[in-house]
Parts: structure tokens; sequence; C-alpha cells
């Protein structure tokens, strides 16, 4: 409450689609303060006055949402610092490459991360955390591993989930067949 487009500005980088109810409903609380960023051209990563080590992302332009659904395409002169940022993180989305380089290691908080999200969107990982971790029933499930994976530990134990190793995925016909 109280906040205005220079005292805020929540940054969405990329395709709205999954996000436009939020830039709505924020245009409605904060007119100006959302802005949706659809092109890398669009934005700039500066070093950090506050953090030694970040970026500071800035706007050039962007589309600002307003009371009642209102948008407009402006043009930021000066730029416009972004104090939140978030986008299309998720894996094989068309635009998470440069989302996902523009949010890297910035000075203000972030909605994710290009790691973040292929993470929750590994089934295997998820049941393993949820089975292993938070000790919630997980469907029965059989995966097989090609090579060593890092995000796995070594010997999973975890109600449910059943992990095999595949050192080669030729000539382990009769271990898949076994399992």
């Amino acid at each position: 409450t109280g906040l205005g487009p220079l005292d805020l500005t929540v940054c969405v980088l990329g395709s709205p689609t999954a996000l436009l109810p939020v830039l709505l409903e924020g245009g409605t609380r904060c007119p100006g303060a959302m802005v949706l960023c659809l092109s890398p051209s669009w934005a700039s990563r500066v070093p950090s006055e506050t953090s030694p080590g970040a970026w500071t992302l800035l706007l050039s332009r962007g589309v600002s949402f307003g009371v009642g659904g209102h948008s407009t395409l402006e043009t930021f002169e000066p730029p416009r610092r972004a104090n939140y940022v978030t986008g299309t993180l998720a894996p094989g989305a068309t635009e998470s490459g440069w989302v996902g380089e523009l949010t890297r290691d910035l000075d203000c908080p972030t909605g994710g991360s290009v790691p973040l999200a292929r993470r929750l969107e590994d089934v295997l990982v998820t049941r393993w955390v949820l089975a292993a971790c938070a000790g919630i029933p997980v469907p029965p499930t059989l995966a097989f591993v090609l090579g060593p994976r890092g995000d796995l530990p070594g010997e999973p134990v975890a109600p449910g989930v059943r992990v095999v190793r595949l050192e080669d995925p030729q000539g382990q016909e009769g271990l898949v067949q076994e399992e």
C-alpha cells in the first residue's frame, strides 16, 4: 500500500501465460509497478552498487499493468531498477535461456532459478524427497537411471521408490527384465 511505480518494480521476464493473473492483480493493487519484459533487449545487467559481485537488473522497456487490466508498452528513461524478478524458468521453454541469464546473481529477490525449475520438474527427485525426507507416501516408482546422478544419494532409501542404476544401456536387458 502506498507504493508507486517509482518505488517498486516487479518484473516478469518472458511469456506472461503462467503469471498473467499475478500481473493483472498486481496492476490493480499497485498500478504501474508490475512490468512484463518480453525481450532480452529490453533489460540490462549492471554491477550492483549495494552488493559486491551481484548485478542490478535495469529495464529500458516493458509492458506495465494498471487498474482493470489496462496495459501499456512503455520506454523507461532512465531505465527502471527491478526490485523483484521472476519469469519463465521452466526447462524447455523457448525463452528460459535468456530469462535464466538475466536472473542469475541479482541483488534483488527472484522467484526461482533455472536449476531450481529443473529440480522441481524432475519427478524422480521430487518423489525421493517427498518419500525419504518428508515421509509422504508416493506412488510405487521404479526408475532406471544411466550412470551416477549427483542429485540423488548413492543409495537412496525412500519408501515406494526403487532406483536401478545402469552403467551402460547396452547389454543390460536382463537386469531391466529382472527388475
